[in-house]
């Protein structure tokens, strides 16, 4: 099943573009591989790989380029074209693909995606597509090579580890000052593989958790240590990564800003030419809002001169510990309700704890989407490895795929959650003049007040555990409306306004 757009399709980014990139890649490696066997023709061949990898394509033929525009979620016409995912300029609560298309982000995403070196992404990003979903949450740098037990996973790292010495896991030290190369390869494999099934990238470029560990600080690139350049990303001697006055994140260690600087200006330049993707700066910093609004700016000054500018987090979106992280239906509708006046998407994203309950996850996405929210699992039993494992909740992963397929044909950026609508009973109600969806998490019955909604409408209830629709049948708007659910379970009804 495609992405989730109101183009129908969903691939907002085409199979063109996406071949475009492919073919530049090989020309790229040709060039490189040529020029680095000869230096006689170097100036020649920098001339060809110019010509060739420029917008304007081989000499006297013109591609068109999107035009330039604002940075996203600035003003606009309700379908312009956009560098990038963006905030969408009409629905603000939602996202617009590069073509101007609104899109909800229903996602389901796992710790190791790129960097656990033996992680199958191509694998995980069919699954995803498969199941309808169209985002992925995805850590680039955790901040060492491998963690201990039990996470023992061997990463890609951005920085090379040429020594001389060794670091505190008796390997080589960290070179902050020279790049992986087979990092930043791996990162733009990463952005096409996604962009060719119609999926959205969430990258993480620094992972914040790890901090407050010392057992794993120990083994951090930035603790002093484990590089050869004098980064100390603790000067204070905390014993940890998480001083917010002049560790690791803050503003008050300029010598650990800089080489950060010049490591997220690296992932920029490797994800420049991708439309798909959103940047997100570190997961869960609480140390120090003011660094990581400031490596916002820093990457957002930077990519005036790229062709496409992207959403950043936090400075564009809450980060996910700031939208709510908890499981009850009713605070979750309650934090979504009242964050809307910030007008911005609000993912409910579930990274905080993992949960065993198929029934309160479902219940909880259900709620968050039904809210005017988007959804993306932090999901342990996602492992896309070189020997497969079964899908230990594979009920989880087609119940998400419910809540894809369900919400496909409706337009929620058109719609708005309210409660004004539920007369009695227990039930979300996203609504417009022409749909409206209510969610009940423990079935029974509710009273609509269709007072505002008159007219004939297509009435069906949907199951979200098996994913089906009930017989239709037909419902009289313009009045207040009891509607019963067929058992205590939850369900979803569904009200299509006739001839729509």
């Amino acid at each position: 099943m495609p992405a989730i757009s109101s183009n129908g399709t969903g691939n907002y980014c085409t199979v063109t573009r996406c071949v475009e990139r492919k073919e530049k890649a090989k020309v790229r490696t040709k060039l490189n591989q040529a020029i680095a066997r000869t230096s006689i023709n170097a100036v020649v061949l920098g001339f060809l790989s110019a010509c060739l990898l420029s917008p304007r394509g081989a000499v006297g033929q013109v591609r068109r380029v999107p035009a330039r525009t604002q940075p996203p979620g600035g003003a606009g016409n309700e379908e312009r074209r956009t560098s990038s995912l963006a905030i969408h300029p009409s629905h603000p609560h939602y996202f617009q693909t590069a073509d101007g298309k609104p899109v909800l982000l229903i996602g389901d995403y796992a710790w190791g995606t790129f960097s656990d070196v033996d992680f199958d992404y191509r694998a995980q990003f069919d699954a995803l597509k498969a199941n309808g979903l169209n985002i992925a949450r995805v850590w680039l740098w955790w901040g060492a090579e491998q963690l201990p037990l039990p996470n023992d996973k061997q990463h890609i790292e951005p920085f090379l580890r040429p020594g001389p010495g060794k670091a505190n896991d008796a390997r080589p030290k960290y070179d902050l000052s020279k790049f992986n190369p087979a990092f930043f390869e791996r990162l733009r494999d990463l952005c096409a593989a996604a962009c060719e099934r119609g999926l959205f990238l969430q990258l993480i470029t620094v992972d914040a958790w790890m901090l407050k560990h010392p057992h794993l600080w120990r083994l951090h690139a930035f603790q002093r240590d484990n590089n050869l350049n004098g980064v100390d990303g603790d000067p204070r001697n905390t014993g940890e990564g998480t001083d917010g006055q002049q560790g690791f994140c803050s503003l008050g260690n300029p010598q650990v800003l800089e080489f950060q600087k010049g490591y997220l200006r690296k992932v920029v330049d490797a994800i420049s030419e991708f439309d798909n993707i959103l940047i997100e700066i570190a997961n869960e910093n609480y140390y120090s809002e003011a660094w990581e609004r400031h490596l916002c700016e820093v990457i957002r000054e930077y990519e005036l001169a790229k062709p496409r500018q992207h959403v950043l987090m936090p400075l564009d979106l809450l980060n996910h510990s700031s939208v709510v992280q908890k499981w009850d239906p009713k605070t979750i509708h309650s934090a979504l309700l009242q964050k809307r006046h910030l007008r911005q998407p609000l993912i409910f994203d579930t990274d905080w704890i993992i949960n065993d309950s198929d029934d309160e996850i479902r219940r909880a996405m259900w709620t968050a989407v039904l809210s005017g929210g988007h959804f993306n699992y932090m999901d342990d039993s996602l492992e896309f490895r070189e020997k497969p494992l079964p899908d230990k909740r594979a009920a989880l992963h087609r119940q998400i795929g419910h809540l894809a397929a369900f919400m496909k044909p409706l337009k929620p950026w058109e719609m708005q959650p309210d409660d004004a609508l539920v007369k009695s009973g227990y039930a979300f109600v996203l609504a417009s003049a022409n749909e409206l969806a209510a969610y009940l998490p423990n079935g029974g019955s509710v009273t609509l007040d269709l007072a505002s909604l008159p007219g004939q409408f297509t009435a069906r209830w949907f199951n979200p555990r098996e994913g089906t629709f009930g017989d239709p049948w037909e419902a009289e708007g313009g009045a207040p409306r009891m509607l019963a659910a067929p058992d205590a379970a939850d369900w979803v009804l569904l009200l299509s306004k006739r001839d729509q």
